[in-house]
């Protein structure tokens, strides 16, 4: 972000669609360790079954192949969530920023003054949840940027139209020049109502 500009408001996409891969990943771990031990024992007959046929230990090599394969999909489920973690959507008083990456970082970005289009589309799993993809086209040919699982869509895409066309920054220099009332014309106002009651 330069020093110069200011963040509105920032999120991250919503975990659960973002990175679906998580849920399913660890729905199997949790599967792989109920087989296993049914797979050891089925193993296990088989091996006692071929007897001096066969001189391979069934058992280790199904056990190690079931612990391997559950090791890759936990460390496959960390890598995803560590990339959800690492990925924001920012919304300055500038343009529209997407971040991802711990180490490779990445930074896509948009001003509001080259914006031509925003295209808001939801579907029945990511309204359940309040999400959806914001698509943000730039009046160029390039790939447009887009906010993949956004939580809350609604909300960011009326803070794009207003930060678009200025209205933002008008609602908030209005809500500011709104002084609230000085605690002195409060108390007046308190010492008034009392006395109209004596």
């Amino acid at each position: 972000m330069k020093s110069s500009e200011r963040i509105i408001y920032s999120t991250r996409p919503r975990l659960f669609l973002y990175s679906s891969s998580i849920i399913l990943n660890l729905i199997a771990v949790v599967i792989l360790f109920y087989i296993l031990p049914f797979a050891m024992e089925a193993t296990a007959k088989f091996e006692y079954s071929i007897g001096a046929a066969v001189r391979l230990p069934l058992v280790q090599i199904v056990t190690w192949i079931f612990l391997i394969i559950i090791l890759v999909l936990i460390i496959k489920s960390i890598i995803d969530f560590i990339s959800w973690r690492f990925t924001r959507y920012i919304l300055t008083d500038q343009r529209v920023v997407i971040e991802k990456g711990l180490l490779h970082k990445e930074t896509s970005y948009i001003y509001y003054d080259k914006i031509v289009d925003v295209v808001f589309s939801q579907s029945l799993l990511e309204r359940l949840v309040s999400a959806g993809d914001i698509q943000i086209f730039g009046g160029h040919e390039h790939t447009p940027i887009v906010l993949k699982n956004a939580p809350n869509p609604q909300r960011i895409d009326q803070l794009i139209n207003q930060l678009i066309s200025g209205e933002y920054e008008a609602m908030s220099k209005g809500l500011r020049g709104n002084k609230p009332p000085s605690r002195g014309s409060a108390l007046k106002k308190h010492s008034n109502k009392f006395k109209r009651l004596r």
